[in-house]
């Protein structure tokens, strides 16, 4: 059996010509349906471990400090150099040095104890880039309320976002409203889907088995009019084939 890891990234998904991103798409279809397009249109490149969409000119075409970075990191695993490197690309690809505001959306299947100690080491590589100016706004979603507080105070750099899911919770947590209130924490809801992109799905579109590594969002709004320039997904997955 082969093993091959392979990155795939979007660009600007808001300039496809295709009619693909429709309004009641909800990001797991949106992000298979892109997949799909940007799979079809490299079918002849000859690339094998780096597959892109258009190259994302948004940044270069305006200054820099007129436009707000924003990333939603989604991972199974807590291995904080897989956090870094997932950072790392997603700026490496836009050809930026610092992400304005990042959250992390973590979906390890471990015990409530344990899944605090994995958020904390997923943690150390989020305070070691705010550090470094990488990082400005960073968080956390789809946390319990006892979590998200557990975690703030052990941190040394804090988390002030965290986000709460529309379709899991139509009632926010008391004891979380009043924490963020109190402690200039941004309350955000999502409908993003447990897992955006399911193992079956990643199947299907690359016809082997397929597991995955991470997937980040990036959106790319101009700070004044408060428009979205442009949107994409970097996904690094491990194809297994025989």
């Amino acid at each position: 059996m082969l093993s091959q890891n392979v990155l795939i990234c979007t660009g600007n998904i808001l300039s496809l010509n295709e009619p693909k991103t429709k309004a009641s798409q909800n990001p797991t279809d949106e992000l298979t349906e892109t997949l799909k397009i940007v799979l079809r249109d490299n079918e002849s490149s000859g690339e094998k471990n780096l597959i892109k969409g258009k190259k994302d000119n948004t940044l270069q075409d305006i200054n820099r400090e007129e436009v707000k970075i924003t990333v939603k990191v989604f991972m199974s695993s807590p291995d904080v150099n897989l956090l870094k490197e997932t950072i790392d690309q997603v700026c490496s690809f836009l050809n930026t040095n610092a992400i304005e505001s990042l959250v992390i959306a973590y979906s390890g299947k471990e015990s409530s104890e344990d899944l605090l100690s994995s958020l904390k080491q997923l943690w150390t590589g989020i305070e070691e880039y705010v550090k470094i100016g990488k990082l400005s706004s960073v968080g956390l979603s789809d946390i319990s309320a006892n979590e998200f507080i557990d975690l703030f105070q052990w941190a040394n750099v804090k988390p002030n976002i965290v986000q709460i899911s529309l379709a899991t919770c139509c009632v926010v947590p008391p004891a979380l409203q009043t924490f963020t209130k109190e402690n200039d924490v941004q309350l955000l809801t999502h409908n993003d889907p447990g897992q955006i992109l399911p193992k079956e799905e990643l199947n299907r579109i690359f016809d082997t088995n397929v597991s995955l590594h991470w997937v980040a969002r990036y959106q790319i709004h101009v700070k004044c009019r408060g428009i979205l320039s442009s949107k994409g997904y970097l996904v690094y997955i491990n194809k297994t084939t025989t």
